[in-house]
């Protein structure tokens, strides 16, 4: 069963210098879920996005992935591609 996506802003939240945050469970019996952070590196146009998989804050988690993308309505879908294949390899 495919998962949906995860909730993200619209681009002008990005653009306006805003991070978000936001959390998907997978398995409430387990615990698996994906944490996620994304924030914007306007300087250098682009969107810089976090995964991790522990239910900590973005500050103490250990291990956590990270990409960037253009900070563009295509970057939000890369990102949500993205925040999908980590979502799924839990």
């Amino acid at each position: 069963m495919e998962a949906e996506t995860m909730d993200l802003q619209k681009l002008t939240f990005f653009t306006e210098g805003n991070t978000f945050t936001g959390s998907r469970t997978k398995d409430p019996k387990t615990g698996a879920l994906l944490r996620y952070l994304v924030y914007p590196d306007r300087e250098n146009e682009k969107l810089i996005a976090y995964g991790w998989t522990t239910d900590v804050c973005f500050e103490k988690a250990k291990e956590r992935q990270e990409a960037s993308f253009p900070l563009s309505e295509q970057g939000l879908s890369e990102i949500q591609a993205w925040l999908q294949e980590q979502y799924r390899a839990i």
